[in-house]
């Protein structure tokens, strides 16, 4: 069995600081900084799984280019999205729908397509006052009791509608369709894109792009008999200013990509 990491998801109206090290909410109010909760409830919408020996979306092209990447799919549903409703940590068993025969090779490359559309719910409490979603966006909180509403995040543009340094992002800031973060030591490229799956931003994102570059490659045989599994680490990042919470909004993910060989 090999694991392998990786991490995803950020947006243009979180607020623009360091995104290299989160941590986890202790109970107090964060003061102009997040902290990571888990979600009451988390739902995307899985387009298409690939692994891939070179990365088949550099910054010079507009479009991935799985073939000449030497990719082997692992699911992709040729347009039905395969829906995951995770909670805490979430494991679930990619379908068969798609996945290609083994290729032999090393793969250093693991990349998805999911729908731009980021569906959670959370609450938090510190001292006697408990906030909690109450949908539309992350910053429609409210400290009545009831149960957590869910809303949903899209990406439009990662620099923002100022055109500002997003934090996240390390390609200087990022641009407005792409962004290369650093997320509590997880190297991912994020990448908005449009119904033709060509590079985009703004109201033309229907679906969006992550790649991880592996720490350890996945070496395959033409033998080789196994399934992936993926586990992800939903989390949601609680801002406040040290008095109050001001927004719960969807934090980048962390996944955690598992190969398992049936092989004797």
């Amino acid at each position: 069995m090999l694991t392998i990491l990786g991490g995803v998801v950020g947006f243009e109206n979180q607020p623009t600081y360091s995104a290299s090290t989160i941590i986890k909410c202790a109970g107090q109010i964060p003061n102009k900084t997040a902290c990571l909760i888990e979600p009451s409830s988390y739902v995307i919408d899985t387009y298409r799984v690939d692994l891939c020996q070179k990365s088949p979306f550099p910054d010079f092209r507009s479009s991935a280019n799985y073939s000449e990447a030497e990719c082997i799919t692992i699911f992709n549903g040729n347009g039905n999205l395969f829906r995951n409703q995770l909670g805490k940590d979430s494991k679930y068993k990619l379908p068969t729908t798609g996945r290609e025969v083994v290729k032999p090779g090393k793969y250093k490359y693991l990349t998805m397509i999911l729908k731009n559309s980021f569906i959670s719910s959370g609450k938090y409490r510190s001292g006697e006052t408990t906030w909690r979603t109450l949908g539309s966006d992350e910053k429609n909180l409210t400290t009545k009791k009831g149960d957590p509403v869910k809303f949903a995040a899209k990406l439009r543009n990662w620099r923002g509608k100022d055109n500002k340094d997003n934090g996240y992002c390390d390609n200087n800031g990022g641009t407005f369709s792409r962004c290369e973060m650093n997320y509590n030591g997880y190297e991912i490229t994020a990448i908005g894109l449009d119904t033709d799956f060509i590079e985009s931003y703004g109201d033309k994102v229907t679906y969006m792009f992550y790649m991880l570059e592996l720490s350890t490659p996945i070496t395959l045989k033409e033998s080789s008999d196994g399934y992936f599994d993926l586990t992800l680490k939903n989390s949601l990042e609680v801002y406040g200013d040290g008095i109050k919470v001001e927004s719960i909004s969807t934090a980048p993910f962390i996944f955690e990509a598992k190969y398992n060989n049936n092989e004797q």
